[in-house]
């Protein structure tokens, strides 16, 4: 099957899924598109947003009516409905997160070439405490080398009307977004890889709970506090470590009983502090009492086949960790990864966490504290975005 009938394959069942796509997300999401109305009548651009949830591919197209191709990490694709919705529908672009991908790299240039436009989310991943994260170092050098026109999609409200660590979202959430034009390519060239970056990141930036104390949206969403676990690690009461969890929409600690409570408008109350921004810069200046500590939980272990981006189940276990080094034990195998060889580690969806290790790649899936790993790891060993991304397009 030629790559040009796939091409045509997917435009028409995008056509048709559209509507009913853009159905299914109403009954969760409320989107008020405001800006720029891009058409077909212009030539292929480049389309950058920040990243709120799993709606923000449908959610930033709701003012682009342009035959388009997104980037999407490919640890996504290990998931089978996403796998044929992205793969085989949508004909989305998989890239390796935080590392040298020159297939993708080469596959957006050549839909460029041939009229599509790429949309990307320079983070990388979306976020999941309600601030925009850092973007890849190598967004700058792929703006100015694709030397085409860069178009914002502004997001606001869409983390606090589906919260990433949550484990039951809202269904009257409202989401704004704002479309423009950001970057003629003719001003790419007047500016160095690293001046768009910082520029980018400026565009990009939102802190959603700024944005609600402003607004005061009512949120209707069961049980707010639970699946917290996914998201924190410390107790800002009492400084426990791996003791924190949700019940309805109150937060506990297993040492110190209640901590907070998630109020309509989802920020906490009864607590130092009322936004999950302000509480998870916090605990990350506390990561050194992590990294000391000892910690237990249950996760399924798999083996990534990178190449067919499969999942190959290798078992149930128990995850424990001391002194820097993460221990999987069943009643059959041992696992044992040590933290400072980890490479690549990357947040996928609500419960899975993958990463690299001796030339392989592993995946955990079942996991609720997912977080915890990626924020000790970003400490151990550097920010991913910073390793080998920065040598993509040289």
């Amino acid at each position: 099957m030629s790559e040009r009938f796939k091409d045509g394959f997917a435009n028409v069942a995008v056509a048709i899924a559209r509507p009913i796509v853009n159905f299914l997300m109403k009954r969760e999401i409320k989107v008020v598109a405001t800006g720029e109305k891009i058409t077909k009548k212009r030539d292929p651009f480049i389309m950058i947003s920040n990243h709120f949830n799993t709606w923000d591919s449908f959610v930033v197209m709701q003012n682009i009516k342009y035959p388009i191709r997104f980037v999407a990490t490919q640890i996504a694709f290990l998931d089978k409905g996403k796998k044929f919705g992205m793969g085989v529908l949508a004909r989305a672009i998989p890239k390796r997160v935080g590392k040298l991908d020159m297939v993708a790299t080469r596959k957006m240039f050549n839909y460029l070439e041939k009229g599509y436009a790429i949309a990307l989310f320079p983070e990388g991943d979306n976020t999941f405490y309600g601030e925009t994260l850092d973007i890849f170092e190598s967004t700058g050098k792929l703006l100015k080398k694709a030397n085409v026109d860069v178009i914002l999609v502004k997001q606001k409200g869409g983390y606090l009307t589906q919260p990433r660590w949550a484990d039951y979202f809202s269904k009257k959430g409202v989401t704004y977004t704002e479309t423009k034009l950001f970057l003629k390519k003719e001003d790419l060239k007047k500016h160095t890889a690293s001046e768009i970056n910082q520029m980018v990141e400026k565009a990009l930036y939102h802190n959603d709970y700024d944005f609600q104390k402003e607004h005061m949206i009512p949120f209707v969403r069961p049980k707010r506090a639970e699946g917290i676990e996914r998201l924190v690690y410390y107790c800002n009461v009492c400084g426990g470590i791996m003791t924190v969890y949700g019940k309805d929409d109150d937060i506990y600690c297993e040492k110190c009983g209640q901590i907070g409570h998630i109020n309509q408008y989802e920020l906490i109350e009864g607590n130092a502090l009322d936004n999950l921004v302000d509480y998870t810069k916090l605990q990350y200046r506390h990561i050194d009492e992590v990294i000391q500590s000892t910690f237990s939980f249950d996760v399924t272990l798999n083996l990534v086949d990178t190449k067919k981006i499969k999942n190959h189940k290798i078992g149930d276990f128990k995850l424990s960790y001391e002194n820097q080094t993460l221990t999987l034990k069943n009643d059959k195998e041992t696992y044992t990864f040590d933290m400072k060889k980890i490479k690549s580690p990357v947040n996928t969806m609500r419960n899975s966490f993958s990463f690299d290790y001796d030339h392989q790649t592993f995946n955990f899936t079942n996991i609720r504290h997912q977080f915890v790993l990626y924020e000790m790891l970003r400490y151990l060993n550097g920010s991913y975005k910073k390793s080998q991304e920065k040598m993509e397009l040289n």
